[in-house]
């Protein structure tokens, strides 16, 4: 969103007028932002006139254009202040600058952090160079304008109230070694910084920022390159504030915990899509490839099975061997025959998915996974959401952790800062994850989503036509990485990743069939719509990750499949289980099929069962990156969902 855009002359008049920072905060009004306060306009009082005497110095054309607090749609950050036009070749660049108004800064052990009295107190704060390539990382990841038109990005950040003593530390390439490519500028730098920019921006492109606005939000990068520069402890494409904290925090945790010999426990808290996977698979990198002088004895733990296949598959790709993988993705209940602080961390996803396990497999009855994990593990840390625990014996809340860790004597690290909030998945970001909620009936707000071109969201009337579109977008996506895969392009082996998911109301009686069985599980649109269940078949047994087969565009996949896995365009069957009557959202748990023995939803209380439904459901509708499309069962509850739609 374009907040604040000039030309270079008439921002300089305003700044020395000493208006600028009013005409900032009305234009954020005027868009729909109230969420700053006097702190933020004396912010731009001050700081916008420092780099507007910067701007006097330069060589640029007096009419090349600047942004201030450009905001992104998937979050509420914004980038301080943006210059654009071309540079001496005619390329076109957007230069990002991170303003700062910090005095001075100290050295924390904290991974690519500073101690410093900044906006929130005296704290640690992401160092500012790490702050501007994120935005940076941000734009080029998911803008498609910026992909397809190499479009340059050059960072920097502006501490314009720090004397230049203060560029021992925040230079130091050993700590920081992203300043190489994205300079801090103190305040004598006044000359640098214009010259910085003189390199980059020399003539007008009025329409660039314009173009980048109205493009079309993509990914654009595989799974499978941003493991593998995880694994090897460097960064995986971007982070926001919160999750480079999280990332940070545990490693130097991690370390603590060894020096001292302590056991700890840390609880990070982040909703759909806000990027708990990423941190996870980050502090496992980082702690395993000896980035930090030591390499640790850590892994990743999950009970769903999707994603450990998926990263399994992925990295198979970079010529990983599968068995150093299966050393460093494992289920949960390995711990059980672990002795004590086996592993220096031990990295649980999808806490909330951990159970109270009952026996088997060589494992005895009653036995407390969660209790084991804890115990096995120097430093445990759970990544957790309470509102996608989706079967009756998902164990793990947060207050179960907290009381088991107390007994094992592990000290709990928990807290606001340590809490992911910024949509990274749905590039619909948080309005459509809030319209998911209303509509579930997790709060009492009214479900309305205005149609966004960023976000492709129908509800379809049939079922064979949604699976007809998502076929066709799995198609349009397998094009486009065989193109840019040569080795993919061979082998025809190619998903898109797009899918169809469905609410568990469907029994499975395609179980061990092969897949050209005339059994079909979910039968729609009077017969015109049939599709087998997933995962399961006699041709590829368990073990193998369903959202990676081609051949899975044409089954179904369940809340065991897909939980913790990302797809391009997510189609949701929403089964009898999800109702609409006199007005209200209404959960029926009888509609929940007999073959579901791990979800016991039919089995649980109303209240249980109302809770691991609207669960399913808030699972299975923010799975779709680029777009989500809705089939509902239930005649009334599909017009309801209609209405909610607002501008088609």
């Amino acid at each position: 969103m374009i907040i604040y855009q000039e030309n270079k002359t008439d921002f300089i008049k305003e700044c020395d007028k000493r208006v600028i920072a009013d005409s900032v905060a009305q234009n954020m009004r005027h868009n729909g932002i109230n969420y700053f306060d006097d702190s933020q306009i004396e912010a731009w009082a001050n700081s916008l006139p420092a780099i507007s005497n910067v701007l006097k110095k330069t060589s640029t054309d007096d009419d090349i254009d600047v942004a201030i607090e450009y905001k992104f749609n998937q979050s509420k950050d914004r980038i301080d202040f943006l210059i654009y036009g071309k540079d001496g070749d005619g390329k076109n660049n957007v230069i990002i600058v991170e303003l700062k108004q910090w005095s001075s800064v100290s050295r924390t052990n904290k991974m690519n952090f500073v101690h410093t009295f900044g906006g929130g107190g005296e704290k640690d704060y992401w160092h500012p160079s790490y702050q501007a390539k994120n935005y940076s990382n941000l734009l080029a990841n998911f803008n498609e304008y910026i992909q397809n038109n190499d479009i340059a990005l050059p960072t920097c950040a502006y501490l314009h109230n720090m004397d230049n003593g203060n560029a021992v530390l925040l230079d130091d390439l050993k700590l920081y070694p992203i300043v190489k490519d994205t300079p801090v500028f103190l305040k004598d730098d006044e000359e640098k910084l214009a010259d910085f920019i003189s390199r980059h921006v020399k003539h007008r492109n009025k329409e660039l920022l314009y173009e980048i606005e109205n493009s079309r939000v993509v990914p654009s990068k595989h799974l499978a390159d941003m493991l593998k520069q995880s694994i090897e402890g460097n960064d995986f494409f971007s982070y926001d504030e919160a999750q480079a904290n999280a990332v940070s925090e545990i490693v130097k945790t991690v370390e603590d915990a060894l020096y001292y010999n302590e056991k700890k426990t840390i609880i990070i808290k982040g909703g759909a899509g806000t990027g708990k996977s990423v941190v996870a698979i980050n502090v496992l990198g980082q702690l395993i490839s000896g980035k930090h002088g030591q390499k640790y004895n850590a892994a990743y733990f999950a009970t769903n099975a999707a994603p450990r296949m998926l990263y399994t598959e992925e990295l198979v790709k970079n010529d990983y061997k599968k068995n150093a993988i299966k050393n460093l993705f494992k289920y949960p209940t390995v711990m059980v025959k672990t002795p004590d602080n086996e592993y220096d961390c031990a990295i649980i996803d999808e806490a909330h998915r951990v159970f109270a396990f009952k026996g088997g497999v060589g494992i005895k009855k009653g036995t407390n996974v969660l209790k084991d994990i804890i115990r096995a593990s120097r430093v445990s840390v759970f990544f957790i959401d309470e509102d996608q625990a989706v079967t009756s014996i998902d164990y793990a809340t947060i207050d179960r952790i907290k009381e088991i860790a107390y007994a094992c004597h592990s000290r709990v690290i928990e807290g606001k800062d340590l809490e992911l909030q910024t949509q990274f998945r749905v590039l619909g970001g948080d309005k459509y994850i809030s319209f998911i909620k209303s509509f579930l009936g997790y709060n009492s707000h009214q479900p309305r989503y205005v149609v966004d071109h960023k976000y492709d969201f129908r509800v379809f009337d049939k079922a064979s036509d949604m699976m007809s579109e998502i076929k066709r977008k799995d198609s349009e996506y397998q094009k486009e990485v065989q193109k840019e895969d040569l080795a993919l392009f061979l082998d025809g082996k190619t998903s898109g990743k797009c899918r169809l998911v469905a609410g568990y109301t469907y029994n499975w009686v395609s179980k061990n069939q092969f897949r050209d069985s005339p059994k079909y599980d979910i039968v729609l649109d009077n017969g015109e719509f049939k599709a087998k269940w997933n995962l399961r078949c006699n041709e590829v047994g368990n073990a193998y990750s369903w959202l990676n087969d081609p051949a899975s565009i044409d089954e179904v996949g369940c809340i065991h499949t897909c939980q913790g896995l990302d797809m391009n365009y997510c189609g949701v069957i929403i089964g009898k289980d999800l109702i609409y009557r006199d007005g209200h959202i209404c959960f029926d748990k009888s509609a929940n099929a007999k073959t579901d023995t791990n979800s016991m939803i039919r089995k649980s209380d109303d209240d249980m069962a109302a809770h691991l439904i609207r669960n399913t459901y808030n699972v299975l509708l923010t799975r779709g990156m680029k777009g989500t499309y809705v089939y509902c069962e239930d005649e009334p509850l599909r017009e309801y969902l209609k209405s909610c739609i607002i501008g088609e």
